[in-house]
Parts: structure tokens; C-alpha cells; sequence
């Protein structure tokens, strides 16, 4: 028998395969399957391929999984978690089953055990934690509006705001401005903030949408107010994993605080020192982790300890390995 793995986004939905002993036996992707995005049908055609492909290439079909695990991004709600239970119902998989919001598999594919805190910083912002009893607790991952703060999509209006107070008076000279008016063709800081207000005043627009490389860009090259910009952004996801250790009362425990999303593929300083001093406030032994696996390993964990073997010491680090070559082996074909 074996196990079954899901990791499903925005953009791209990953799957994977392994027996009991945790080998891997096969990988799949697919497009998107977050049903806010897509729609619930195309979510569950998604989840479907990638679950075959690695399925198909472990010469295996859905009726012989003995635990399943479906981390998926759009899980918000009771409601929505309610109706993806109902709508996988019909694709046949056997054997035991669990639902999960995405971060919960990027926690388990980031730490040494069990669990921690995760902080996904991508086109969204979410954090989580999952305490040594098993109880959970995650922010709501909804934007700042709801309380999350820290996204790419916050660096760059912090970004769009000091090339305006700039601009205006306001605030001190940066780089930024020159930066991003030739990363928008602008010749002039007037024209590309006027762009920018005329076009989509939400930054939601592909050419503005993801600001935060120039910021990076701009914080290695010495700008003050880059660098501000990135300490501020640091300072709130610390003071979240400090709450999400609250909620769980993990404040005088070790655990791995693990890092996810855009905001981290290129680790900066100061981001990542406000952000431990932020955690270690609260959490004084909590240490930080950047996820380099990708998280359906997290998955193929979780289902494993679903299916009921103990996950053996060491298990974690190779399978994680497994799926990272296995992962950009597809990817690159």
C-alpha cells in the first residue's frame, strides 16, 4: 500500500507518491487547484492529474492509497473545507483522508518534527502552528485588512509609497524611484506614479503586481529607505509568529520557525533579523528555517503519520530530498 501526497496552489498543484517506509514512488504536477481562483471544477481536474501522474508512475491507482493528503490553498473556512470534502468524495480515492489550508503541509516539509510555526510571504501572507499535542491554530491569510501583513503585494505598496513621499517631500530620496521607473519604462517619477494611479491604483496589475526584487535590490545596494521598508515588513511576521506561539502556548518551547514563499527565495538581513527578533520576544527559543523542499514532501508526511508507522528519525531530511530531485526533474523535462 502507499500514501498519497497533495500540495495544490494558486498556480500549480504538486503531488506525490510513497510506501509506508516512506520511499518515494512517484511525483506529479498539474495547474492550479486553489477553487477561489480556478473554480471548483477545474481545482478538482487539477488535483486529479497530479494525483494520477505520480499515482501512474508508481504503477499504482487511486483505489490502492492507504491515507491521503490534501493541502490546499482557498481551505479558509469551515464552509469551504465542507465542500472540497464533498468534491473529492467522488474521485475514488481509498483509505483514510485529510483536508488541510497549504501552510499546514509547508510546516510539516520545513521542520525536524512535527511541530512549529510557519510563515508563507508570497503574493499573500499567512502563518501557522501546530503544537507538540497536535492542536493547530493559523491566521486567516485574507490580507492586511484581515490582519496579515507582510506580503510581496505590502513591500511593494510600501515601495510605491516612498517613491511618492519622495516625489511629494514628504520622506527622504531612494533609489527606489529610479529603480522602478525603469522597471516600468518611466523615464521620471511623475510619470510613473501617474501610471501607476491611472492604471490600477491596487498594484494588482502584472507589471507592478511584485515589487519586492527591487526592493531587495535596493536594500543590498545601501538604500536607507529600502532597508526600512524590509525591517517593518520583518517586525510584523515576527510579531505574528510570536501569536501564533501565544495561541498554542509554545512561548518557552524550541521550535523551528519555518519560512515560505517569494518574499524568501532571495534571503535578506534585515528581514530576517526583524523578523527573529520579533519571534524571540514572545518566543525566545524559536529559531528560523527557510523551506528549500518543496511542501508536498510535508504532505507525504503527514499522510504517513495518518496511515499509522511511526516516521522514523532521519525520515524527514531524505524524503524531503527525494522530492526536491524528483520535483525539478519533471519540471525540467
Amino acid at each position: 500500500m502507499a500514501v498519497l501526497g497533495v500540495d495544490g496552489g494558486g498556480r500549480k498543484t504538486h503531488a506525490a507518491v510513497a510506501d509506508l517506509d516512506g520511499t518515494l514512488l512517484g511525483v506529479g504536477q498539474a495547474g492550479g487547484s486553489n477553487w477561489e481562483i480556478v473554480g471548483l471544477d477545474a481545482a478538482l481536474a487539477a488535483i486529479a492529474e497530479a494525483s494520477d501522474r505520480a499515482l501512474d508512475s508508481a504503477g499504482l491507482g487511486r483505489g490502492r492509497v492507504d491515507a491521503a493528503v490534501f493541502g490546499l490553498a482557498g481551505l479558509d473556512w469551515p464552509s469551504d473545507e465542507a465542500q472540497m470534502e464533498d468534491a473529492l468524495d467522488g474521485l475514488g480515492f481509498e483509505g483514510h483522508r485529510r483536508l488541510v489550508n497549504d501552510a499546514f503541509v509547508a510546516l510539516r516539509a520545513g521542520c525536524p518534527q512535527p511541530w512549529g510555526v510557519v510563515v508563507i510571504a508570497g503574493t499573500g501572507t499567512i502563518a501557522a502552528g501546530r503544537d507538540p499535542a497536535g492542536n493547530e491554530y493559523r491566521t486567516l491569510g485574507l490580507g492586511r485588512v484581515y490582519g496579515d501583513f507582510g506580503s510581496e503585494f505590502d513591500v511593494s505598496e510600501l515601495a510605491v509609497r516612498a517613491v511618492a513621499d519622495s516625489y511629494t517631500g514628504r520622506g527622504p530620496s531612494t533609489m527606489l524611484t529610479d529603480l522602478l521607473c525603469a522597471r516600468s519604462g518611466e523615464a521620471t517619477a511623475e510619470g510613473f506614479l501617474e501610471r501607476i494611479s491611472r492604471a490600477d491604483t491596487r498594484l494588482r496589475s502584472p507589471e507592478v503586481a511584485n515589487m519586492a526584487p527591487v526592493v531587495l535590490e535596493a536594500t543590498e545596494a545601501g538604500d536607507l529607505v529600502a532597508r526600512q521598508i524590509l525591517e517593518e515588513i520583518g517586525q510584523a511576521l515576527g510579531t505574528t509568529v510570536g501569536h501564533v506561539a501565544t495561541r498554542l502556548g509554545m512561548e518557552d518551547l524550541e521550535f523551528t520557525v519555518v519560512l515560505a514563499g517569494g518574499l524568501f527565495r532571495t534571503p535578506n538581513r534585515y528581514l530576517l533579523d526583524q523578523l527573529e527578533l520579533g519571534a524571540r520576544r514572545t518566543a525566545p527559543h524559536a529559531s528560523l528555517s527557510i523551506l528549500t523542499a518543496p511542501p508536498v514532501a510535508g504532505a507525504i508526511l503527514i499522510a504517513l503519520e495518518l496511515a499509522g508507522p511511526e516516521v522514523r528519525a532521519g525520515l524527514a531530511p531524505r524524503l524531503a530530498g527525494d522530492v526536491t530531485r524528483a520535483m525539478k526533474d519533471i519540471t525540467s523535462t
